[in-house]
């Protein structure tokens, strides 16, 4: 009788982990992997910071100037950050919600809540929501407008980020991985918790050794390669990273951190992925920047989160140009061409009392308005720039200002 060796036992089961369940591990790639972003329409805001790069900038917007007209559009439970299509608004958070761009009725799409939430370019909505009331179940579905087309289960509890591609969605997870689901279906995973597209690249931050920057896989070497290969890894910058967001050669990343650290903001070269300059404390949590050419401005928690400040950024060297101080905690920079919109909470100790949001001149600091909205529920608020509007969720409620 032929004798096995142990060798060959052990042979014989790498090539079932290969074959079988596990082998996502060892290949991690499917045979083609393609990076490509896609510009948003001009009179729309369909992810959390605009676009597949997370510049937080749409250059289509012209916010008000002066003090503005605020009308309240309409209420739901707990709504997260406003994203809007061509013909509606999505409000998520404990729920997710569809709002006609023109005046009607508030539709609810899922009464699940959902951490994460993104229009793809056809419109389609993508969404992280919970499947179970302990956390610890979600699934990427996504929606033709409120029919449910694809489910795909994670693993993980939480997770941490959505980016929309033109055909496939990228989720991060506190596991240090960024999935790549097409049509629900996981096609393959890389190192990261959040990712951005730009320029044919996957770009990830959170990886367990810094940022990482990913090739396109495609032609006759794709069989040979295990995955979307490495371009570059960035030195590990410390605290919880926020998205990334990548414009003109450079990769930004925001961090929260507790003191004595405190968070920081770093900048990498998207070519070989050097640092531009010394990572930037600025307070304990400190917003990716909004980016516009050479500039960028940051919001930014400070004093246990009691109040902030907002800094707009030479991208070059790193330095400061101008700074504000808030008696509010200031968290979401978003930005057009003119114009820098913040939003924020006001807060003592734990507890929460109102929101603003103030808009300032991007080249001079000037802070042209602010308003304050009155409200004590402790949901971050989210705002949304588009055409002469700001769309602005606080509280529960999707307020217009313009």
């Amino acid at each position: 009788m032929t004798s096995i060796t142990r060798r060959q036992l052990l042979g014989a089961g790498a090539a079932l982990a290969v074959g079988g369940y596990g082998g996502h591990r060892l290949l991690r790639g499917a045979p083609e992997a393609s990076f490509d972003a896609w510009a948003p329409a001009q009179d729309t805001w369909p992810l959390l910071r605009y676009d597949a790069a997370n510049t937080a900038h749409n250059p289509h917007a012209s916010p008000p100037r002066q003090a503005p007209t605020r009308r309240a559009l309409t209420s739901v439970e707990s709504p997260v950050r406003p994203l809007v299509g061509s013909s509606r608004i999505v409000l998520y958070g404990s729920s997710l919600a569809s709002y006609p761009r023109e005046i009607g009725a508030v539709t609810t799409v899922t009464d699940a809540t959902v951490r994460h939430a993104g229009l793809g370019p056809g419109g389609t909505l993508h969404a992280v929501q919970q499947t179970d009331e302990s956390e610890s179940r979600y699934a990427v579905v996504s929606y033709d407008g409120t029919t449910e087309t694809n489910r795909y289960m994670l693993r993980d509890r939480r997770p941490s980020s959505l980016t929309v591609g033109p055909t496939e969605v990228y989720v991060g997870t506190p596991s240090r991985n960024v999935l790549a689901i097409q049509s629900g279906t996981k096609d393959w995973h890389v190192d990261g918790m959040m990712p951005a597209l730009e320029g044919g690249r996957l770009y990830t931050a959170g990886a367990s050794d810094g940022v990482v920057a990913y090739a396109e896989r495609s032609g006759v070497d794709r069989p040979l390669s295990a995955g979307p290969k490495r371009l570059w890894t960035g030195e590990w910058i410390p605290g919880q990273v926020h998205q990334p967001a990548v414009a003109n050669g450079r990769l930004l990343v925001g961090t929260y951190d507790v003191p004595p650290n405190g968070g920081v903001v770093g900048a990498y070269d998207t070519e070989n992925g050097e640092r531009l300059w010394e990572p930037r404390n600025l307070g304990m949590d400190v917003a990716t920047p909004a980016v516009v050419g050479d500039r960028g401005y940051t919001a930014v928690g400070t004093d246990g989160l009691q109040s902030g400040r907002v800094v707009a950024l030479d991208l070059t060297t790193g330095e400061t140009l101008w700074e504000d101080e808030t008696d509010w905690y200031a968290y979401a920079p978003v930005v057009s061409e003119e114009t820098l919109v913040v939003v924020g909470q006001v807060r003592d100790g734990d507890e929460f009392s109102a929101g603003k949001v103030r808009a300032y001149d991007t080249t001079s600091g000037e802070v042209l308005w602010t308003v304050t909205f009155e409200s004590a529920v402790p949901n971050r608020a989210g705002v949304s720039l588009v055409g002469e509007r700001v769309y602005a969720t606080i509280g529960t409620t999707l307020s217009e200002l313009a």
